[in-house]
């Protein structure tokens, strides 16, 4: 891996510099804001979500969010292997996946298409992969998630994912639009299948809203729930894990 000093490090992603609210705010190629970790937030770090988040954004244009018939499956012919397109049921209240690359697939030993979503996440962490779900399709917030996958003899891959939402579908259920690449090769994946996913932590990805106003990007630990300016710390057993 190259290092470059602190002083001209800069994502190939991003091209300039706008000021909103009297914060400097590093701007894609296509317009959209992403934070620097060099500020102390974030930036995408996979090629993988940043070429969908920036297809995604292009598609968008000044809407809140693509609709799933816009999406080329030839745009994205690099990353396909590792995208999917999740489900939301409205009537059954589930999420389950639509569609997953091959890729994908072949890392968890298993087609996943219709097989449902928190069936890969450890329990621990099925109410706060549910929650984020939901900020995606309700509220239109682009997530990125950081978890670690783990073997059913625990070995374990780091991965970034992005979850993206989509215009919502004529039939009532919402559906999102996602990508998840592991961080680092790892010869065994394929021969033996991920079984687990353990999150790590979750973000919401800064995207500019209507009247030129942009969402701060704020890293939730599993566990933790946001409100306003309050962080609360989720307790208890039998948490419900719908969305």
């Amino acid at each position: 891996m190259q290092r470059h000093s602190s002083r001209t490090c800069r994502p190939p992603f991003l091209t300039r510099n706008e000021t909103h609210g009297g914060q400097t705010i590093p701007i894609a190629r296509n317009g959209a804001p992403i934070r620097d970790k060099r500020e102390g937030t974030f930036v995408l770090r996979h090629p993988g979500s940043q070429k969908l988040f920036e297809y995604w954004n292009n598609l968008r244009g000044s809407r809140i969010a693509p609709d799933r018939s816009e999406i080329e499956p030839s745009d994205i012919r690099s990353i396909l292997g590792d995208t999917f397109i999740l489900e939301v049921s409205q009537q059954y209240r589930t999420v389950s996946y639509r569609l997953a690359g091959t890729r994908l697939c072949a890392a968890y030993g298993r087609e996943l298409k219709g097989l449902g979503f928190m069936a890969l996440w450890s329990e621990e962490d099925n109410y706060e992969v549910a929650r984020t779900i939901a900020n995606v399709y309700r509220d239109n917030i682009p997530m990125l998630y950081s978890y670690t996958a783990q073997t059913a003899h625990e070995r374990k891959l780091e991965y970034e994912a992005i979850i993206l939402p989509l215009a919502m579908a004529a039939d009532g259920n919402a559906r999102v639009l996602g990508v998840a690449t592991a961080r680092t090769g790892a010869y065994w994946l394929g021969n033996e299948a991920l079984v687990t996913n353990h999150l790590k932590s979750t973000r919401r990805i800064e995207v500019p809203q209507a009247g030129g106003t942009v969402v701060d990007p704020v890293a939730i630990q599993p566990g933790l729930r946001r409100f306003g300016h309050l962080t609360v710390l989720e307790g208890g057993k039998g948490q419900d894990t719908r969305v």
